[in-house]
């Protein structure tokens, strides 16, 4: 029997306060959710159009680049030569071998004796991004401090965009738009439908309403004297980009978002690497939310205390055991129509994702991303689903006390 004709007969079976019942989660979160984010991205979009946005630097700040590499021989000088090939003229280059015990130190040391990078080398490894990071800004003379992953290449431009972010000196730090490189397998191309939505609707619709609380580690931009006001990067938690971020708005710094400035970056290529990943980004969510607890409700932070970090809690971990919850008691109360239940609750989700993608892809410069939208079903069915169990999973060792290494 075909899905449609499942749902038909699972429909006759109800009534339409009944069906309202099952759906009454995402009719009444998600979905006025997805169409307000839609509306207000199309008619800003528009707006911008019609009122294109200048950004007048009155001078080139120079750019500190930092690049902490661990064992990075095999994509490390592709790196180093993006950026030396970068528009943007005033820059140095700072690359942090974390005790790297491959080729990376030997491969580097070439540019560095040509005077073409900076280079610091750890003899004995740290094991954290965050102070590799640290590291290499005892060195930084630039004004803004633009942090790389070794394993990220970015765009010719993208330097450029970026800077042009800071003309207004109200801006404390710029997200990049990080896309994903490495799409060899389906796993990897649905990671990079992700980062697509994540990217032209999460990071656009946050940075308009002022409450984008990442920066990516991957590739994000914050001023240097903020940088010293918040402490460089703190090493108590697993996601230090987090941290950082919230630390800037505890300033009253804004934080914008440059789609134009864009990074390739490497994901995950297999389940067991891409459960790991999610783990630690879950937990490490909640131990910064821990850490500043005091953000929440108030005014003296502004939007992101009143807004920002509460909506974080209520869509990213309250909605999961909601959800959870909300599914477990629907199908206890309806066993014999478990399936097309959850066939229902999917199909529902696959057409606000239609919404998703459609206006994603409208927003998108690169017009190339259409060829996602066909990723959508697989998404919607499986993807999301999966990557659900995996971060509620994370949210209870969260909760238990359990932690994870890198």
């Amino acid at each position: 029997m075909w899905p449609l004709d499942l749902i038909s007969s699972f429909l006759s079976q109800f009534s339409l306060w009944q069906i309202l019942f099952l759906l009454f989660v995402p009719i009444v979160i998600d979905l006025p959710r997805t169409l307000g984010k839609a509306i207000l991205l199309l008619s800003h979009a528009l707006y911008s159009r019609l009122r294109k946005q200048k950004f007048r630097l009155r001078s080139l700040p120079l750019i500190s680049v930092i690049v902490p590499a661990h064992n990075e021989e095999d994509i490390i000088e592709r790196n180093v030569r993006c950026l030396l090939e970068s528009d943007y003229p005033r820059k140095e280059i700072i690359v942090v071998d974390d005790g790297s015990t491959d080729r990376t130190y030997q491969i580097l040391r070439r540019y560095s004796r040509r005077g073409m990078i900076k280079l610091i080398r750890r003899e004995k490894a740290s094991g954290m991004k965050a102070r590799a990071v640290n590291l290499g800004l005892r060195l930084a003379r630039g004004e803004i401090i633009l942090i790389v992953d070794a394993d990220t290449l970015l765009e010719v431009r993208s330097i450029s965009n970026m800077v042009k972010r800071f003309a207004d000196g109200r801006v404390g730090a710029v997200a990049g738009n990080v896309r994903v490189r490495n799409q060899r397998n389906l796993l990897t191309r649905l990671q990079a439908y992700e980062y697509i939505m994540a990217m032209e609707m999460g990071r656009r619709y946050q940075a308009l309403l002022g409450l984008l609380l990442i920066i990516p580690g991957a590739f994000g931009a914050v001023r240097r004297e903020i940088m010293r006001r918040v402490g460089e990067y703190d090493i108590d938690t697993m996601t230090e980009d987090f941290d950082l971020t919230v630390k800037i708005h505890k300033l009253r710094r804004r934080e914008k978002f440059a789609q134009d400035a864009v990074a390739w970056t490497v994901v995950p290529e297999t389940l067991r690497g891409l459960i790991g990943q999610r783990t630690r980004w879950d937990l490490g969510q909640m131990q910064t939310l821990r850490k500043h607890k005091n953000i929440f409700f108030r005014s003296r932070f502004g939007l992101v205390g009143l807004l920002g970090a509460p909506d974080m809690v209520f869509a990213d971990i309250i909605l999961t055991f909601l959800r959870f919850g909300w599914l477990v008691y629907t199908l206890i109360v309806n066993p014999l129509w478990a399936f097309q239940i959850i066939l229902l609750v999917l199909t529902f989700y696959f057409l606000l994702e239609l919404v998703h993608v459609s206006v994603a892809c409208l927003l998108s410069s690169r017009k190339e991303d259409l060829i996602n939208m066909m990723l959508a079903p697989i998404v919607v069915f499986i993807y999301r689903p999966f990557l659900f169990i995996v971060r509620l999973r994370a949210y209870i060792k969260g909760l238990m006390g359990e932690t994870v290494r890198w």
